[in-house]
């Protein structure tokens, strides 16, 4: 494949648009050029009015003009809960066959004619015992494709690739931990995403219908709090037991619970579709994943070892945005994953 030019990632979130360019992305510890990032507006994601799609590429200006960055080739990400991915063997298949047998199959587990999709596949490995190729099947929806090609159009932007945000996460969780085998739990606004990384290739991921705001909301109903004071219970408090008589966490654990329930459905299903082991680490990344007693609440209720996403490891930082990147930590993961891809 070809190599990428230097470029700028961005990643499209609901609550804000992050952008990270990075020099040196081949070398042992890349440069962090420059970084941006600008709110959201309501309801443009995925959106297919020419209106969002036009606030969402004013978003763009505004984060270029505000934030100083130059480069105009960008590559971005596609919300998780947009993308088919699956996982698949081919026993007996040979290379040169297999293009032609993923689209076969394809047509089995994606949920949408092939003809209204962009459908690629990733090479991962070869299981011997099968003599069987390994691929991750990626399909996403032309429509959704269209809209963001749209949007790095009206911003005046040059669009040179788009992949998954679990894709571009692995990416930066295996570049700043090492680690080949994880478990990334990925906690946005309206969903967790959840994949697996097993010796360094991406090899599951899914998308769970819950995410923070419907923390948020739990806290609002309870208590009949506006919003900002909810979001402001929820960042202080979270879902550590010993604090306010357990009142906030009684309202947010049981939402927890059912996110818990959904992770353990995927690794099963993981465990059930590839015969092996799951991974015993779990790394938090997103906006979320500072939410106070978490780590600790997975690492008790799943038995696993569980650390925050810090994405900025071996980046060097010059001392004008170390503020910015302490305190966002997480939240970058993605855009720094869009950063470092290379090819």
């Amino acid at each position: 494949m070809a190599k990428l030019p230097d470029h700028v990632g961005i990643d499209f979130g609901t609550h804000s648009v992050k952008a990270v360019e990075l020099a040196g992305i081949n070398a042992q510890n890349p440069r962090l050029l420059n970084l941006g990032s600008q709110l959201t507006p309501k309801g443009v994601i995925n959106s297919e009015d020419k209106m969002d799609q036009e606030r969402l590429a004013s978003v763009l200006k505004k984060l270029y003009e505000a934030s100083g960055i130059k480069n105009k080739t960008t590559v971005m990400a596609l919300p998780e809960f947009s993308v088919f991915t699956r996982f698949l063997e081919f026993p007996g298949v040979k290379q040169e066959e297999l293009k032609d047998v993923v689209y076969y199959e394809a047509k089995q587990y994606i949920p949408m004619p092939l003809s209204e999709v962009q459908l690629s596949y990733v090479p991962i490995g070869f299981n011997a015992e099968k003599n069987a190729p390994k691929v991750l099947v990626v399909a996403a929806p032309r429509k959704i494709i269209d809209i963001y090609i749209n949007i790095a159009v009206l911003a005046g932007l040059d669009l040179v690739a788009i992949e998954t945000e679990s894709v571009a996460m692995g990416r930066a969780m295996f570049r700043s931990t090492g680690k080949k085998d994880l478990v990334m739990l990925d906690f946005g606004a309206n969903s967790t995403d959840m994949s697996i990384l097993a010796d360094g290739n991406l090899v599951f991921s899914q998308s769970i219908a819950i995410g923070s705001d419907s923390l948020t909301q739990a806290i609002i109903n309870k208590f009949s709090f506006d919003y900002q004071r909810a979001e402001e219970f929820k960042r202080s408090y979270g879902v550590v037991e010993n604090v306010l008589d357990g009142k906030i966490y009684s309202v947010l654990s049981p939402i927890m619970e059912s996110i818990i329930i959904e992770v353990r459905r995927g690794i099963e299903f993981y465990k059930s579709r590839t015969l092996a082991s799951a991974p015993t680490d779990y790394v938090l990344n997103g906006d979320g994943a500072l939410l106070p007693g978490l780590k600790e609440f997975i690492a008790k209720t799943l038995g696993v070892n569980v650390f925050i996403a810090v994405p900025w490891n071996n980046i060097v930082i010059d001392e004008k945005f170390k503020d910015i990147v302490m305190k966002g930590g997480p939240s970058y993961s993605v855009a720094i994953g869009l950063a470092l891809k290379d090819e």
